[in-house]
């Protein structure tokens, strides 16, 4: 039986932060911070409807990304293509969403 308690100060992004991981691995704020603490393993994430869509969309993106790179690497080597083209940047760039997308939902 638990009846011990310790208390820790975070600030409300923490909080904040802390709550919305315990929720999508389904579980209390009191038991994430336990079992991380405790170095017990983590039930995987849980996604919701909204998230499925958004990683579904993603994947998609995804493969639109890894056409156009294809693409640029056969102007590269057709053409020794050099430098930084529009093309490459924004595509960069568009790279560059998708992976901070990926990030936010896998923490």
């Amino acid at each position: 039986m638990r009846h011990s308690v310790i208390r820790f100060r975070a600030s409300d992004e923490e909080r904040n932060n802390l709550q919305a991981r315990a929720n999508a691995r389904g579980l209390s704020l009191s038991e994430l911070v336990r079992r991380s603490g405790l170095g017990v393993r983590m039930p995987t994430v849980r996604f919701d409807q909204r998230q499925a869509l958004l990683l579904t969309k993603l994947i998609g993106q995804l493969a639109h990304v890894g056409s156009n790179l294809n693409q640029i690497a056969r102007a590269a080597n057709a053409r020794r293509l050099t430098g930084h083209s529009d093309e490459l940047s924004a595509l960069l760039a568009e790279l560059d969403v998708l992976r901070t997308q990926v990030r936010g939902l896998i923490t």
